[in-house]
């Protein structure tokens, strides 16, 4: 995301901490202290602090006061009103009354219901609300033992199925279609599944689906489901009902988990050489750690290698990115480029001026960087990659020898945060207050108000059962088998 730093206050308490680690480290001390988890002071970005002002405090308001107060807020700084088509008066009038009713039943779970079904209205991946962990059990803790996915054949498939679960003594297995949910033929089921206990609003179509998909098989503890199935290679339509467990929230997440935390002792991007000669390198995050404190020059030295190893492409894999600072995202970029490219300007809200203005320092613009890899490329995305991620594959888009490859496109939001507002019952909600548009004012890479956007792949795998059965059953990862086949297919002059 487009971030502000610490403030300085932070930065040397955190500086302290850093004094004791780096001793430990260096073998003064012997402990099993774990450093997984610790954050590096280092700035993330060039973007200025935020002004105080950018946070508000309602906490001690009444429920009402506070929405309002929220509301009034977020109709002045949402930095995407047109953008989305966002009808703040609907939405108040909507939710204003359910916020009146549970102040007068002084009823905290409708409150809290009623603000997160409020924020989730907006979608927009930079929207958020503190979860409520009791809340969230109460209503989806409870899975009925197996996940599904959508076709592109429109098909509902069971891609997991947990062990010992009622669905796999029903005899619900892998590739199992789902046909009905309660009565209801299941992708008419499936559109009326609400999304507001997903961590965020999804931003795009896609992401929505996917968002129902994950919520479909969840609810209450001890809550029931009626689901009729047919199993693969049997025409015999099943129905039995399931009764929902506390699993742990197994399956709340993406089909495949491509991202993952690494620790202070990790690099944020991994790097291997491929059979072919193929140079490969997965980003997991604009930023720097304990190890690699200067992500881009780190970079750099492995473009270097790829370059004296004559590789003959490079598979760049920003599937599971988590964004970060935009200048590393540029210089990530810039070794696949022969000319400058700008991405686009921002414009934020300035609580100093009252409205949005454009932030000159805050351009995002890619140079080229040497060495200059002139070899073909693939780029993998996938909705997991997000925040800054987006800007790589953006800016590399389009390029001679670049191909933006996956199933999905990206997440869909590119914003710089720092809107924050605290709310009465200890919940806060996060909100974006900048926008990039490009050179003719549009804005870039975010979702609109059809749910379309992020960077869509110029080659788009399909999501039917054979690709399901590589990455589920086969241990392959598909999609990096497609692109070392277009690199090898480049290659050899095919």
């Amino acid at each position: 995301m487009i971030h502000h730093p610490a403030r300085l206050s932070g930065i040397l308490r955190r500086a302290a901490g850093l004094l004791c680690l780096a001793a430990l480290v260096s073998g003064c001390v012997q402990t099993r202290l774990p450093v997984v988890g610790l954050r590096v002071p280092f700035p993330r970005n060039p973007l200025a602090e935020t002004p105080p002002s950018m946070e508000s405090n309602y906490s001690a308001l009444s429920w009402t006061e506070a929405f309002d107060a929220l509301h009034g807020r977020l109709v002045r700084e949402y930095p995407f009103t047109e953008w989305k088509k966002i009808s703040w008066d609907s939405l108040y009038d909507r939710f204003s009354l359910r916020m009146a009713d549970a102040e007068a039943r002084d009823d905290a779970q409708a409150y809290y219901r009623a603000l997160r079904e409020y924020v989730h209205s907006v979608p927009d991946g930079y929207m958020g609300v503190s979860m409520d962990e009791a809340r969230r059990m109460e209503a989806v803790g409870g899975g009925f033992g197996f996940s599904v996915v959508p076709l592109d054949d429109a098909r509902l498939i069971v891609y997991r199925v947990a062990k010992n679960s009622g669905a796999a003594a029903a005899g619900i297995t892998w590739g199992t279609q789902i046909l009905e949910w309660n009565g209801k033929p299941a992708r008419e089921a499936l559109e009326e599944v609400p999304t507001f206990w997903a961590q965020t609003p999804s931003p795009t179509y896609v992401g929505r689906l996917l968002d129902r998909c994950m919520l479909l098989t969840r609810g209450p503890v001890g809550g029931e489901a009626k689901i009729s199935f047919k199993k693969p290679g049997d025409d015999r339509l099943w129905t039995v009902t399931l009764k929902a467990q506390n699993d742990q929230y197994l399956g709340m997440g993406d089909v495949v988990a491509y991202g993952r935390s690494f620790s202070e002792l990790e690099s944020p991007f991994e790097t291997r050489t491929l059979d072919g000669n193929i140079g490969y390198v997965n980003i997991l995050s604009q930023s720097s750690t304990l190890t690699t404190p200067f992500p881009d020059r780190a970079y750099k030295k492995v473009m270097e290698k790829f370059v004296r190893d004559g590789v003959a492409g490079v598979v760049l894999d920003l599937r599971g990115n988590s964004g970060g600072d935009p200048r590393l995202a540029a210089a990530f970029a810039g070794h696949f480029m022969k000319e400058p490219r700008l991405i686009g300007d921002m414009v934020a809200f300035d609580p100093r001026k009252g409205g949005f203005s454009l932030a000159a320092d805050e351009r995002i613009a890619i140079a080229p960087a040497k060495p200059y890899l002139d070899v073909p490329v693939v780029v993998l995305v996938h909705r997991s990659t997000r925040d800054t991620g987006q800007v790589i594959a953006a800016a590399l888009q389009g390029q001679p020898k670049v191909t933006v490859l996956g199933v999905l496109g990206t997440e869909g939001s590119l914003a710089k945060v720092g809107g924050e507002a605290r709310m009465p019952g200890g919940h806060v909600v996060h909100f974006p207050v900048g926008r990039v548009v490009d050179p003719q004012g549009g804005v870039v890479i975010t979702a609109d108000a059809d749910l379309d956007g992020g960077v869509v792949p110029d080659v788009v795998l399909p999501a039917n059962v054979e690709l399901l059965d590589a990455q589920f059953n086969q241990g392959r990862d598909p999609v990096l088998d497609a692109a070392l086949g277009l690199l090898r297919k480049q290659a050899g002059g095919g």
